[in-house]
């Protein structure tokens, strides 16, 4: 049987991106029923070769592909190894953007099965003219799909994110019982295609102590809990609101399957403290099988040595799990 080939989109060249990639690779390249397709710039590969050696080949697409090899596809963007690191640039958001275009139309065209996204810096995007929120934003564009979320998981802990990347001062005036039906009903799908039996979601309040019955925030009684009246009739077992400084615990305790966050840092505070070795994003609704390391670019330790592979590994083997259900 033909193995399923995961697309890696190698990330801002200036971070520790293609080095995670290339520490990583040693873990990844072996796991049954798939197989890796770099994307991105071989002078980068090459700016990196210290963090792990391989023969490289370079493709045009899957029919290229040959095992114990780096398989890559040259965008040729990056020319040369003298591209500025640690630091936003236009000429590396360009790359960076244009690694991850490549692997959409690769998906399209079947070239890949799945797609690992590598860090990316937004404010290198907006400097190179490409002026998109992030790579949920951009693959739920180009694949003309509106019902999309973003789930952040570490282990059994998973994290749907009812509002991503927006200001705080936004996050009341955005939340709504139809927006927040629409994304739980997506975490809920999410669990079920990962064969979660009779799942439990927890809806997060917004407010201190779930707004302390109207005192402390009127979003609990006006847009949660007519979200949970609503689930419930439509079969979702949910709670909620359950104050945000309890969710946590009882998502640990394995009293529920997904937590829904009301904003970014409410779950990624809590994420990115205890899990961030294993944290991986998951874009759930989309039609491609999408993943990516819970990190960014890290521009302070870039090209120092000191990045961690574990949650690139992590987002690799979660891609391959649904690309290769058979080896979940």
């Amino acid at each position: 049987m033909e193995k399923k080939v995961i697309g890696i989109s190698l990330g801002d060249p200036a971070g520790i991106g293609p080095e995670v990639l290339l520490k990583g690779l040693s873990s990844v390249k072996d796991i049954p029923g798939t197989i890796p397709l770099i994307i991105g710039d071989i002078p980068v590969i090459e700016k990196n070769i210290i963090y792990g050696r391989y023969p490289t080949n370079i493709v045009r697409g899957r029919n290229g592909i040959k095992a114990n090899y780096l398989n890559i596809y040259n965008t040729g963007t990056i020319k040369s190894k003298n591209f500025p690191i640690g630091k936003d640039s236009p000429l590396c958001g360009k790359a960076s953007f244009l690694y991850v275009e490549k692997a959409i139309q690769f998906w399209g065209e079947g070239e890949i099965d799945g797609l690992v996204t590598l860090p990316i810096s937004k404010k290198a995007w907006h400097m190179a003219g490409f002026l998109y929120s992030g790579h949920t934003e951009l693959l739920a564009d180009r694949l003309k799909c509106k019902r999309f979320a973003m789930i952040m998981m570490a282990g059994n802990i998973r994290v749907l994110l009812a509002t991503t990347h927006i200001p705080l001062k936004d996050v009341s005036k955005t939340l709504s019982t139809r927006l927040l039906i629409e994304k739980t009903t997506i975490g809920y799908e999410f669990l079920q295609r990962i064969r979660i039996k009779s799942p439990v979601v927890g809806i997060s309040a917004l407010n201190p102590h779930s707004g302390e019955g109207g005192i402390l925030g009127s979003e609990e009684r006006e847009i949660i809990v007519p979200t949970c009246r609503a689930l419930r009739k439509k079969g979702i077992k949910c709670e909620g609101p359950i104050p945000a400084d309890a969710v946590f615990k009882k998502a640990v305790e394995g009293k529920l399957d997904i937590i829904i966050a009301m904003y970014h840092d409410q779950a990624m505070i809590p994420l990115k403290t205890f899990y961030f070795d294993k944290l991986v994003n998951y874009t759930a609704g989309i039609n491609m099988v999408r993943t990516s390391p819970g990190h960014g670019t890290a521009f302070d330790i870039a090209y120092k040595g000191k990045a961690d592979p574990s949650p690139f590994i992590e987002a690799y083997k979660l891609a391959a799990s649904l690309v290769c259900p058979k080896h979940r």
